[in-house]
């Protein structure tokens, strides 16, 4: 097999893990612990951080992994889906895995799956992954969910920490339809005493998480109860002031753990307290980092960090990370933003995002989605912030036609025009002194990003 060979396999195999999960007869974790078993059980040999949860699982993980690697540590990075090519999927110490290692990988992997009956696409990639990260001798793997968390296949790692980021209403045909249902997917990432760190979340939702820690006697952190980030910017005589603001380029904030006791010369108790920055914008990636940041303090006892060191390296891997095609500023003036965004309560916060980076601004919308996604309700959460729309159909089978998004942007009356793919709208906007948001979907984030930037490998190259 070649790269495209491997890729067409890859992608050709079973997607019934995209089944319910309410039907353990067919959804369950056999096939992936058997397969990994014909591999030598990799995902045994490597100390692991696992992240699941709605908006910002992906940002959490390239957040961790930088810190991580800011420690001296040898660093697997394994998310999903990718921005511009598979190898983005897998990597070690921020370099993506070769085309070479993945047509090595598959083919292994492929001999193993083809002794099991019903491998699944994502099955295989997790193998694929996890055998890459075994047989390089990573020292950790952060780990983001691709599905809810219970029945995800990389649910079979046993973690040093659990992540649970911003949960919300998202492949509610897979998950359930309502935040109790979906949160117990994701709070099955829980393992029998592993801390468990949790973004703020609605009422339901974090019921079901503390009753899930509770019952797998798993320590739980929470934001806003056990840990809190605020943003804050450097005022042009370099005092420090408390804003919602941040400069294009990066945004500071302040972390803190709750409830300790301070006086003037204890004012940080915790020694990762403090300051850190960041070039992701936008406050939930403040949300994001202080979630990173409890987590590390959780697992400080296996990362042999000396003390005193141990918040440079934090501070210098939340400063080096970055996290392509989310909140992603393109050009400053006017503004071309692109941002991964594909259910209301991510375009929510992108809206507040915008509102925060680009102040009184209205906005061109280069808008286009899946099927599976509320587009309008993602065109109604948008509209207060649009002049008016471009409607773009992303290059996946599973991508909501034109007219749908059209008869939509009717509906609402909006002043709405359509382009053959992201390159032909960016082509439209190029020369104009609009504000413009790419949203929607990674998909289209990434053709426009790719369209716009140049020189960026696809797999199609």
């Amino acid at each position: 097999m070649n790269y495209a060979d491997v890729l067409a396999y890859l992608y050709g195999l079973n997607t019934s893990d995209r089944l319910k999960p309410t039907d353990p007869a067919k959804v369950n974790l056999d096939r992936i612990r058997a397969l990994l078993a014909v591999l030598g059980n990799p995902h045994e040999k490597f100390k692991s951080v696992h992240i699941t949860g709605t908006k910002g699982k992906g940002s959490s993980a390239a957040m961790m992994a930088a810190c991580l690697r800011a420690m001296g540590l040898r660093v697997g990075l394994f998310t999903s889906p990718h921005l511009h090519t598979f190898r983005e999927r897998v990597r070690i110490n921020g370099e993506l895995v070769s085309r070479e290692d993945v047509v090595r990988l598959a083919t292994d992997v492929k001999m193993a799956a083809d002794q099991i009956l019903g491998i699944t696409t994502f099955e295989a990639i997790t193998a694929l992954g996890f055998t890459h990260f075994a047989r390089s001798n990573v020292d950790w793997a952060v780990v983001e969910v691709g599905l809810g968390g219970r029945f995800d296949p990389t649910n079979v790692i046993t973690p040093r920490v659990c992540i649970i980021t911003s949960i919300s209403y998202d492949h509610t045909q897979w998950l359930g339809s309502t935040l109790t249902q979906i949160a117990y997917e994701k709070a099955g990432i829980i393992k029998p005493g592993v801390p468990v760190v949790s973004h703020s979340q609605p009422a339901e939702a974090t019921i079901v998480i503390e009753r899930v820690a509770k019952d797998q006697n798993a320590k739980l952190i929470c934001l806003g109860r056990h840990w809190r980030g605020r943003p804050i910017i450097s005022s042009a005589g370099g005092a420090i002031a408390t804003s919602m603001s941040a400069s294009l380029d990066r945004q500071i904030f302040d972390v803190k753990q709750v409830a300790f006791r301070r006086s003037d010369e204890t004012p940080n108790p915790n020694n990762l307290e403090g300051q850190y920055d960041t070039h992701l914008l936008g406050m939930h990636q403040v949300d994001n980092a202080t979630g990173v940041i409890a987590a590390i303090d959780a697992m400080r006892d296996d990362l042999a960090v000396i003390g005193p060191h141990l918040q440079p390296a934090v501070q210098n891997g939340l400063h080096n990370v970055r996290w392509p095609g989310r909140f992603e500023v393109l050009r400053a003036d006017p503004p071309l933003v692109i941002d991964g965004a594909h259910n209301v309560d991510s375009v929510n916060k992108l809206a507040t995002a915008l509102a925060e980076m680009f102040s009184g601004k209205r906005w061109t919308l280069i808008f286009g989605c899946y099927k599976d996604k509320d587009a309008e309700g993602m065109i109604r959460a948008l509209a207060p912030r649009a002049i008016r729309w471009i409607m773009v159909q992303p290059d996946n089978p599973r991508a909501l036609p034109l007219d749908q998004l059209m008869a939509l942007a009717k509906q609402r009356n909006l002043r709405a025009t359509l382009a053959v793919n992201a390159k032909a709208a960016l082509e439209s906007i190029k020369n104009s002194n609009e504000a413009v948001c790419v949203v929607g979907s990674l998909t289209l984030a990434g053709e426009a990003r790719a369209a716009w930037l140049g020189g960026i490998e696809l797999d199609t190259d």
